[in-house]
C-alpha cells in the first residue's frame, strides 16, 4: 500500500457522494408582476397541460412553448424574447434526443432576461427519481446534465431561484406537476436538484472520508492495460505514472497533438520550457524565416507538447511500467475504433480506461456559443461514448471518469462543463448497476496546482480558502480509489466548492411570507420531547426554523445571533391540534454587503380567524463570520458523577434523541462544566427541521 501524501494547512478531503432525505419544502408566496409570463415547455406527457392548469389556480400568467425535436438557437431567442418572464420551466421531452434537450435549455438560459422579485429557472426531467442513484437500469445518463446546468445558473444569477427535478418515470402528469409546483414554491435556495421517487423527496449530499491507503486492487496487475485519454500531459499523465508505480502495468495513452509534428532534434535535451521561444526565433533566423510570433508560438507549444509526451512515456518505462502513444482525437469515433482496434490485436485486451480528456471555454452564460458548448460537450461525453463503442465495458475491469466539482457544484462561467460532467457522474452511477464486474468510478475533481489553474488563479483559491490539488495528492487519490475496498463508491469529490456563493446586491429591504404544515408523523423528534403527555416544539426549533428560511433566502450568508426572543405561545400538539398550519414572517430591516438582518415572527390562525403568535426575534446573518473563540483554562477536575441516566431520568424531560450531554464533570456557583456529544440523528428523525448552520437538537438539552 502506498502511504498518504503528506499536505499542508488546506488539506484536501474525499467526499463520497449519497442521496440525502429532504421534508417536503415550505411554501414561499410568489408575488406575480402585472404582464409577466411563466413559460412552460412541452413534454409530450400531459405534464405541461397539467403545471399550466395548476398555475392559473395560483394566479399565475402560463403560457406553453413547443420547441419541437430539433434545435434552433434562432427561434429559441425569438419565443423567449416574445414577453417579459419572471419564470422559466423546462420540461425534458422524451420523444426529443437527449443532446437536443440540453442544448434546448442551455441556449433557452443564454437568452432568458428574467424579471420579478424572485424569478425562477426549472428544469424538469426522468432519471430514476433519485437523480440516478436508485439502482435504475434504464435512464439516459445524457439527460443528467440537466443538473450540472441548474447549479451552475444558481451561482450566475444569484437573485434567480434555479432548480432541476428528477422525477420518477411512473409519475402521473398530475402528480407530476404538483411535485414541480411545489418546487417553485421552495424558498430554498441552498438546495439546487432534487429527486422524487421510491425514496421520497431526496437531494445528494456528501460524507468526507479520511485518506486511508486501501489495498491495493487484485483486478490490475503487469498484464492489466489501460487506454487513457488525454494520458500523455498534465494532470492525467501525473496519475498514469502513479498508477504504473504501483502496479507496472501497461498504457494506451491517447492525445490530439502529433508526437513528430515538428522536428525538435536540434533542442537540446537540457533545455527548458521557458528557453523555447527564444530557440526558436534563434532557428527560424537562422533559415532565413521570419519569425512573427504566431509561427514562433506555434513552434514553441508543438515542441513543447513533443517534449512533454516523451518524457512520460519515459518515465513510465523508468517506474517498470510501458506505455505508447496514439495521436487521435477521442471524439473521432471511426478513427479511435480503427486505433485501439490494432492496438488490441498487438498488445491484447484492453482492461481499463481512464477518460481523463477535457477542455474549457470559459464565458458567462450570455456569452457561451454553439461552438463552445461542443467543444467542451463533445471532449467529455462523445469521447466516452466513442471509447465505449470502441471497448465495450464488459470487457473492463476498470472504468475511471475524470469529471469535475463543476459537475457536482456548479461553478461560474462553465455551465457547459458542469453539464458534461454531471453527464459523466450519472453514468458512473448507471453503469455500477449494469456492469457490475466493471469498477466505475467518476471522480470530480476540485481544481489541481499545475492542472489549468494559472498561478493567479491559485492565488484567488488560496485567498477564498479553496484548496487547490497538489500533483502527489491527487494522483495517490486516483491510484487508491482503484482498490477493491472503494469497487462499490461510484462518485467521489474530491476537494470543495470552487465558487463562494455572492454578496447581496440589491440593498432594497423586503417581506417574505412562508407557510409550514408541521405535523407529528412528518417530525418524529417531537416524540422525545414531550412535556404533560403531549408533544411540544421545542423552543430552540423554532429559532432553527427562522434561522435556516433566512439562510435558505441569502446563500452564503450565516445566522450569527438571534437577538431579542420572545415565547408568546408554545406549539403544543395535543388531541385537539394534531397538526398544525403556521407562518413564518420575515421582514428585512437592514441589509448590506456584509449582514442582513431580519425581523422574525411565527403564527397560527385560531379557529375565530384571529392571529395567534408563538415566536418572534431578530435574526443576525453574517456573509463572514468572525473567528471563533478560544476558551482556555477549562476545570476538568471531577467534582460531581452524573451520567445521562442521572440527568434525564429525572431533571430533564427530554428524550434519547436530545441526550447530548455525556457527563456534567463539575458545578460551581458560576458555571457548570460539561461533556457533550452531537446526537447522530438521521434526516428522517429531524423531519422539517434539519440541521443547518445551528443544530437544535444539542442547543435545547
Amino acid at each position: 500500500m502506498m502511504a498518504v501524501p503528506a499536505q499542508d494547512d488546506h488539506a484536501i478531503t474525499r467526499n463520497v457522494v449519497r442521496l440525502q432525505t429532504l421534508p417536503m419544502p415550505d411554501f414561499i408566496e410568489i408575488e406575480q408582476p402585472s404582464g409577466h409570463v411563466c413559460l412552460v415547455t412541452e413534454d409530450g406527457e400531459g405534464v405541461a397541460d397539467a403545471l399550466l392548469a395548476q398555475l392559473a389556480e395560483r394566479g399565475w400568467q402560463a403560457q406553453k412553448v413547443d420547441f419541437g425535436d430539433q434545435f434552433d438557437e434562432a427561434v429559441i431567442a425569438d419565443v423567449i424574447g416574445r414577453n417579459p418572464l419572471n419564470a422559466f420551466v423546462f420540461l425534458d421531452n422524451a420523444a426529443v434526443s437527449a443532446e437536443i434537450s440540453l442544448k434546448q435549455a442551455f441556449f433557452a438560459a443564454k437568452y432568458l432576461k428574467l424579471n420579478a422579485d424572485r424569478p425562477i429557472f426549472l428544469t424538469a426531467t426522468r432519471l430514476d427519481g433519485a437523480l440516478g442513484l436508485d439502482g435504475a437500469t434504464t435512464f439516459d445518463p445524457l439527460r443528467g446534465g440537466f443538473f450540472g446546468l441548474a447549479k451552475t445558473l444558481r451561482l450566475e444569477w444569484p437573485t434567480v431561484f434555479c432548480r432541476a427535478v428528477d422525477l420518477h418515470p411512473s409519475f402521473a402528469a398530475e402528480d407530476a406537476a404538483s411535485y414541480l409546483l411545489v418546487e417553485m414554491h421552495d424558498p430554498n435556495g441552498l438546495v439546487s436538484e432534487v429527486g422524487y421517487g421510491n425514496r421520497g423527496r431526496v437531494t445528494l449530499t456528501t460524507d468526507a472520508v479520511a485518506l486511508e491507503a486501501a489495498v491495493p486492487s487484485g483486478d490490475i496487475s503487469v498484464e492489466s492495460l489501460f487506454v487513457v485519454s488525454g494520458g500523455a500531459k498534465g494532470i492525467t499523465a501525473t496519475c498514469v505514472l502513479q498508477l504504473a508505480q504501483q502496479y507496472r502495468s501497461r498504457f494506451i495513452l491517447l492525445g490530439r497533438s502529433a508526437l513528430d509534428a515538428v522536428d525538435d532534434s536540434w533542442v537540446s535535451a537540457d533545455a527548458s520550457t521557458g528557453d523555447l521561444k527564444r530557440l526558436v526565433m534563434q532557428r527560424l533566423i537562422a533559415q532565413g524565416e521570419k519569425p512573427t510570433p504566431r509561427v514562433v508560438n506555434k513552434m514553441a507549444k508543438q515542441i513543447a507538447s513533443q517534449r512533454e509526451i516523451r518524457a512520460t512515456l519515459r518515465q513510465i518505462a523508468e517506474v517498470g511500467g510501458s506505455a505508447e502513444y496514439l495521436s487521435v482525437d477521442v471524439t473521432d469515433a471511426a478513427t479511435l475504433q480503427r486505433e485501439l482496434g490494432a492496438a488490441q490485436a498487438r498488445l491484447g485486451t484492453i482492461t481499463g480506461i481512464v477518460h481523463g480528456a477535457g477542455v474549457l471555454s470559459d464565458k458567462l452564460i450570455e456569452k457561451k456559443t454553439q461552438q463552445d458548448f461542443a467543444t467542451v460537450y463533445n471532449t467529455k461525453v462523445k469521447g466516452l461514448q466513442a471509447l465505449l463503442a470502441a471497448v465495450p465495458q464488459n470487457q473492463l475491469t476498470h472504468l475511471v471518469l475524470f469529471s469535475s466539482a463543476a459537475g457536482f457544484y456548479g461553478n461560474v462561467g462553465q455551465a457547459d462543463y458542469a453539464v458534461a460532467n454531471d453527464i459523466l457522474n450519472k453514468y458512473a452511477h448507471l453503469a455500477r448497476v449494469t456492469h457490475p464486474n466493471c469498477h466505475t468510478v467518476a471522480i470530480d475533481w476540485g481544481p489541481w496546482d499545475g492542472g489549468m489553474v494559472t498561478p493567479a488563479l491559485k492565488k484567488l483559491f488560496t485567498e477564498r480558502n479553496i484548496a487547490v490539488i497538489s500533483a502527489d495528492v491527487g494522483a495517490w487519490i486516483m491510484t487508491n480509489e482503484l482498490s477493491d475496498a472503494h469497487a462499490q463508491i461510484a462518485q467521489t469529490v474530491v476537494g470543495g466548492e470552487l465558487m463562494p456563493a455572492a454578496t447581496v446586491t440589491d440593498l432594497t429591504l423586503r417581506k417574505h411570507r412562508i407557510h409550514r404544515h408541521l405535523t407529528l408523523e412528518a417530525n418524529p423528534f417531537l416524540q422525545d420531547h414531550v412535556i404533560g403527555g403531549n408533544p411540544v416544539l421545542p423552543t430552540v426549533n423554532a429559532i432553527a426554523w427562522m434561522g435556516n428560511a433566512c439562510e435558505q433566502l441569502y446563500p452564503g450568508y450565516t445566522l450569527f445571533a438571534c437577538d431579542n426572543y420572545q415565547v408568546l405561545k408554545g406549539i403544543v400538539f395535543d388531541a385537539e391540534h394534531e397538526s398544525r398550519d403556521c407562518v413564518l414572517d420575515l421582514e428585512e430591516v437592514e441589509k448590506s454587503a456584509a449582514e442582513i438582518r431580519i425581523k422574525a415572527i411565527i403564527w397560527s390562525q385560531t379557529a375565530e380567524g384571529k392571529m395567534r403568535f408563538h415566536y418572534r426575534a431578530e435574526m443576525v446573518l453574517l456573509h463572514q463570520l468572525p473567528e471563533a473563540p478560544v476558551y482556555a483554562g477549562i476545570d476538568l477536575a471531577e467534582g460531581v458523577t452524573m451520567t445521562p441516566k442521572d440527568i434525564y431520568g429525572s431533571a430533564i424531560f427530554h428524550g434519547p434523541l436530545f441526550w447530548g450531554v455525556e457527563q456534567v464533570i463539575n458545578i460551581t456557583p458560576r458555571k457548570v462544566t460539561m461533556r457533550c456529544k452531537l446526537p447522530a440523528l438521521r434526516d428522517e428523525q429531524m423531519g422539517q427541521f434539519p440541521v443547518q448552520s445551528f443544530n437544535p437538537y444539542i442547543a435545547d438539552p
